[in-house]
């Protein structure tokens, strides 16, 4: 399930950025952007800024004929071609947010998905992508720089309890309990469900929590 952050939100529209897209490479494999899949396009990511100076031309994941983004906005005319038409696209980026390397500059409220479950392109289906309150690559993505959320355990690197400070994690996108030295603090864990989940098997915690109310404030 491409979705770290639950339903439950209370936040103000002015708290929320809607001018960057999710940030992909040239060779980006865009058949796993898919409803029940899980990555850096789920929504639920905490990211940082990207590429936020680009050109048309220069945007990663576009600029090359034969780029995936190109592709799949139907935008990679052979020499048999003059000009291109393609779906309109987001020029700033934002990229999963690292500790220590790229700063948060907030979580990301939708997926970015190119395809359905049944591998349906989602383009042409708009009605399934506001189903799957998603939206297609190059899209700008709702990103939330203030608010109170729920979010489940696969938004963490390691689980925060009650009254216990959130930062930004080591690994890409995550959220991590607890505060390091020098480390981004970006909310505070206000409460914590009762339901859990054994994750011993996958080199877990037993019994983990798997639903945390945070108030967030990158």
């Amino acid at each position: 399930m491409a979705t770290r952050i639950e339903p439950y939100r209370d936040y103000s529209e002015h708290e929320v950025i809607n001018m960057y897209s999710l940030q992909l490479s040239d060779t980006e494999d865009l058949s796993v952007f898919k409803a029940g899949g899980t990555g850096k396009f789920d929504a639920g990511v905490v990211v940082g800024l990207g590429d936020g100076t680009v050109l048309p031309g220069d945007l990663p994941g576009f600029a090359a004929s034969n780029s995936s983004l190109r592709s799949y906005l139907g935008a990679s005319p052979s020499t048999g071609h003059v000009g291109v038409n393609a779906m309109p696209f987001v020029e700033m980026t934002v990229v999963p947010a690292v500790e220590g390397t790229t700063p948060a500059i907030g979580i990301m409220l939708k997926q970015t998905l190119a395809f359905d479950e049944n591998g349906e392109n989602l383009l042409r289906y708009p009605l399934k992508k506001d189903e799957l309150q998603a939206l297609t690559p190059g899209q700008a993505v709702p990103i939330l720089t203030r608010g109170l959320v729920m979010l489940n355990y696969t938004a963490f690197e390691s689980q925060p309890a009650a009254g216990e400070k959130i930062e930004l994690a080591t690994t890409a996108g995550l959220l991590d309990a607890g505060v390091g030295a020098g480390a981004q603090v970006v909310g505070t864990c206000l409460a914590v469900g009762p339901e859990t989940i054994d994750l011993s098997a996958s080199g877990g915690n037993v019994d983990t929590p798997t639903k945390f109310l945070c108030k967030l404030s990158f």
